[in-house]
């Protein structure tokens, strides 16, 4: 198993969900599956799994923040008969605790 870890390594970077058994086909493995399901289960698999796409992003307060600018899509009354379309800055915090 030890002389094939570089090799299983390689074959679960390129496609981290490969099954156990496609994996002693490729690297041609002719003993028990029951050690390699495990060792990758528990050793190379974690280590080749690319990160959840889901997973919470975490900042500390003041570090990230979203701008936006848009403009109101009516008219408003700004004073002396004048009316324009102002612009509105909005800004959120990446982190508000």
């Amino acid at each position: 198993m030890d002389a094939a870890r570089v090799r299983i390594r390689k074959l679960l970077r390129e496609t981290p969900t490969m099954p156990a058994t496609v994996i002693v086909e490729r690297i041609g493995r002719q003993r028990g599956m029951t050690i390699l399901k495990e060792r990758v289960a528990r050793e190379l698999g974690p280590a080749c799994s690319p990160v959840d796409p889901v997973s919470r992003t975490t900042h500390r307060p003041g570090e990230p923040a979203q701008c936006d600018l848009w403009f109101f899509e009516a008219d408003i009354p700004l004073g002396h008969g004048r009316t324009g379309r102002l612009p509105v800055w909005v800004m959120v915090s990446g982190c508000s605790w």
